[in-house]
């Protein structure tokens, strides 16, 4: 439980940008999610497909998001190193 709030906090990352740039990127990724959710529900609900049929397919949507959300956190891990060794050459 320990990895997943350190992760989501940006623990080991200390410079304030990245830490923006991150949560930022967190509320862009809860606001898409929800929009394609919502969307999905509807096209359901008009053509009358229940969403029970439909949740196999929340496996790739769900993949894309944690797959994202990963990559753009190891983008930044090596970002504030790259930045932290800059740091201490100057």
């Amino acid at each position: 439980m320990d990895a997943l709030i350190n992760f989501f906090a940006l623990r080991p990352t200390f410079t304030l940008g990245l830490r923006v740039v991150w949560y930022i990127y967190l509320f862009n990724m809860l606001v898409q999610s929800y929009i394609a959710v919502s969307t999905i529900f509807r096209a359901l609900a008009q053509k009358g497909i229940s969403w029970e049929a439909w949740s196999p397919n929340f496996i790739p949507l769900i993949l894309g998001i944690v797959v994202q959300l990963a990559l753009v956190r190891i983008f930044l891990e090596v970002a504030a190193i790259i930045i932290s060794n800059w740091q201490s050459r100057s």
